[in-house]
């Protein structure tokens, strides 16, 4: 496992705590001592500095679990869906194309999320970075280790993710684009561009990009506008059938790649 730096630090075990989070500071600073953390291949300290196009090597496996801890069963029929929603896979992240009505993680409510389902398929450990509804669908990532989360995470914090989604709505804005800006209930600012697009079969569709990253923000954008996403029961009780929203496209980069994600128009409200 390594890590390619961006930017000079002044010590190797202060900077690997904020990185990697939730890994206590005692631990890194024992995997130093036991040479299975080093910078650019050779021994460190603790205290090392690390320059920008250094390259800190980890020797040393924070995911370990074993298979009995995923006990989930999957019929054969399971297994072919969850797979089929599988966009990407590498040995970071994961790429899903997520399945509406599946809740991302376990709640008060909710014993077996989509997590723990393809935790159980792939037989390894996942990390949550972003989240989409219950009810919405489309491209999301799932970090594979605590670095990668840590690191993909901070993508997310920093609006560094590029997110575009599509909406069909109740009906149309009078422009055909624009950026819709409002506070929600804790008076945080909501700010997002829409596009009319032509979309086969749907007359009211909507190319949205998220400029903040707030709960619940396009469908409740789309209500304190006027204009409702179908579907969507939470803010339009009125509102029948599924709700129609998906994440369409994500881009970012990361370890010194760029990705980019995007849903085909046959895989739209699928």
């Amino acid at each position: 496992m390594k890590i390619k730096i961006d930017q000079d630090h002044n010590r190797l075990d202060k900077f690997l705590y904020q990185y990697l989070e939730k890994i206590p500071l005692s631990l890194i600073q024992r995997l130093i001592r036991k040479y299975k953390i080093k910078i650019n291949n050779k021994k460190s300290k603790a205290n090392s500095v690390i320059n920008r196009g250094d390259i800190v090597y980890i020797y040393y496996n924070f995911d370990d679990r074993t298979d009995k801890e995923f006990n989930i069963k999957l019929s054969t029929e399971d297994k072919k869906k969850l797979n089929n929603h599988i966009i990407f896979q590498g040995d970071d992240f994961l790429i899903i194309n997520k399945i509406r009505g599946y809740a991302v993680q376990r709640g008060s409510k909710i014993n077996t999320s989509l997590k723990d389902l393809y935790e159980s398929l792939l037989k390894q450990n996942l990390y949550i970075v972003h989240r989409l509804d219950k009810d919405t669908s489309g491209l999301m990532i799932f970090a594979k280790t605590r670095i990668a989360a840590s690191g993909i995470s901070k993508l997310f914090k920093d609006n560094l993710v590029n997110k575009f989604y599509i909406a069909i709505t109740h009906k149309s804005f009078e422009k055909t684009s624009g950026i819709l800006i409002n506070k929600n209930n804790e008076k945080k600012i909501l700010k997002s561009q829409y596009r009319k697009i032509n979309l086969p079969n749907y007359s009211n569709a909507y190319l949205i990009k998220l400029i903040t990253g707030r709960k619940h923000q396009i469908r409740l954008q789309f209500y304190l506008n006027d204009n409702p996403i179908l579907g969507d029961k939470k803010f339009f009780e009125k509102s029948t059938g599924n709700l129609m929203l998906m994440s369409t496209l994500l881009s970012f980069s990361y370890q010194n790649n760029f990705y980019k994600f995007k849903l085909n128009l046959n895989q739209i409200f699928e």
